[in-house]
């Protein structure tokens, strides 16, 4: 009897932290009403609920925990069908004889590969990715300016002064951005802060921001900001994204594109 009453409680507590991801904010009454349960058996579970960092009493209920990305390192930089369907919406977007600047991240990869299958000719693109710059030199016709740099140990890409410093010195029609995390409220923003210094540069080149973001990035944060939410003149997600979602993006001034 007593397992019977452990195994209900943690599927009681699985539901409250799936009702947090939709509504943000829940009434201990609400849940007292939902599962047929006294208030204090409510409030243990979010007492518990909050000693495993999941959620945050308040008074008289709790709220959903902003979810933090953290960074690992790239042992293999997989390219989800999210990641490529938004990477060939970017790709739908560039004129012939376009400059781009194109970030470092495996959204971004995708984008490169996008172009690789892609018809557009002439473009001329900036990037400080190594294998990005050696995959579209290797098989297109492009013209590719790598940004050299000190390499990022364990990463695929130069960063550091030097970078920014050249970065500057040029002027891009489109750039495209990847990002670790994505909060409506916030912005973005990437666990580390030499990666976000090298992402703010290349909103201050371009004409127009591209920002690559697949939907199970929203409503996280890690621990740099880059941008603010409207800063993106394109937002570029999947079909996973809500429809609140999207409203509270269109709201800030936010276009967004789903693929």
């Amino acid at each position: 009897m007593e397992e019977n009453k452990f195994l209900y409680a943690e599927e009681r507590k699985a539901e409250i932290l799936r009702l947090l991801e939709e509504q943000e904010r829940l009434q201990v009454m609400d849940l007292v009403e939902l599962f047929q349960v006294s208030g204090s058996t409510i409030r243990t579970d979010m007492r518990e609920l909050e000693k495993e960092h999941l959620l945050t009493r308040t008074h008289g209920g709790a709220i959903r925990n902003p979810q933090r990305s953290f960074e690992d390192k790239p042992k293999v930089r997989e390219l989800t069908d999210e990641k490529r369907q938004i990477a060939r919406k970017a790709a739908s977007l560039l004129n012939e004889g376009d400059s781009l600047v194109i970030d470092t991240g495996t959204s971004c990869l995708a984008f490169a590969e996008a172009l690789v299958h892609s018809q557009i000719k002439g473009l001329r693109i900036l990037t400080y990715d190594l294998q990005i710059a050696s995959m579209l030199s290797e098989e297109t016709e492009h013209e590719i300016c790598f940004i050299g740099g000190i390499i990022r140990n364990g990463f695929q890409y130069t960063s550091g002064e030097m970078v920014i410093e050249t970065l500057r010195t040029f002027l891009v029609d489109k750039a495209i951005i990847g990002t670790t995390s994505f909060s409506i409220e916030k912005g973005y923003s990437t666990p580390n802060v030499g990666t976000a210094e090298l992402k703010k540069i290349l909103f201050s080149i371009a004409r127009q921001k591209l920002l690559l973001c697949e939907s199970s990035k929203i409503g996280k944060e890690s621990f740099k900001l880059f941008a603010g939410t409207a800063d993106v003149d394109i937002f570029i997600t999947d079909k996973g994204v809500k429809e609140t979602e999207q409203h509270s993006m269109s709201a800030k001034g936010l276009t967004v594109l789903t693929a």
